[in-house]
């Protein structure tokens, strides 16, 4: 149903797997630091300036900073707020971004790929109906849906990975002959963690006799 055959596509794939959630079936790690969220959430193109407590291109989400004790350490408050009204999500007080944040191995994120892998899922097997949305969870407690869920992201996912608004482009498409930079950008809506994808993908292009980055 899903096939990985070109090297590329698949260094791409564990190296993005393996940062999101190192090939385990759980649900995103919120319980950040002051510095940290504001580091990961807080600013515009992540530009922040831990010295100064401020944001070099300005700030993303102000409450980091007028609330910051509701938010830090406080993995559902972080999630409600950082992901609201986006990604299919209510606005903070639905309480849709913690009940959707990232869970299964490539960590899906958001109402709408809840919904999106259940339709998939459903279409793809009649015998077994499932509803992600009402039971987000069974993307940790079922190692075969944690996994499942990844595919149907890599084989269903499209976006702008140089947020050019006439190149839209199919990540699997992509993943056969783009870039880290371009392939973290439709994976994570942003270049968080690049450093880490890179270096995976690079030992993966050893392995793989491809060139590296």
């Amino acid at each position: 149903m899903y096939g990985l055959v070109e090297s590329k596509e698949i260094a791409h794939f564990l190296s993005q797997i393996g940062h999101e959630s190192g090939f385990k079936s759980d649900s995103e790690k919120l319980y950040f630091s002051s510095s940290r969220m504001k580091q990961v959430y807080g600013c515009k193109g992540g530009k922040y300036n831990q010295l100064k407590d401020s944001c070099d291109l300005g700030q993303l989400r102000p409450k980091l900073w007028t609330n910051t004790s509701y938010y830090e350490r406080n993995p559902e408050n972080l999630a409600n707020y950082v992901y609201a009204n986006r990604m299919g999500n209510g606005d903070e007080s639905s309480g849709d971004g913690y009940r959707y944040r990232g869970r299964g191995m490539i960590q899906l994120t958001g109402k709408d790929a809840y919904n999106n892998f259940t339709n998939v899922h459903n279409k793809n097997n009649p015998d077994d109906i499932q509803d992600f949305v009402a039971n987000p969870d069974l993307l940790i407690s079922s190692t075969q849906y944690g996994i499942e869920s990844a595919f149907v992201f890599w084989f269903t996912k499209t976006g702008r990975p140089n947020r050019d608004i006439n190149h839209f482009v199919k990540l699997k498409d992509l993943a056969k002959s783009g870039t880290v930079q371009e392939v973290t950008q439709l994976v994570n809506g942003g270049q968080n963690g690049y450093n880490d994808r890179k270096q995976r993908f690079n030992r993966l292009a050893r392995l793989l006799g491809l060139d590296e980055e």
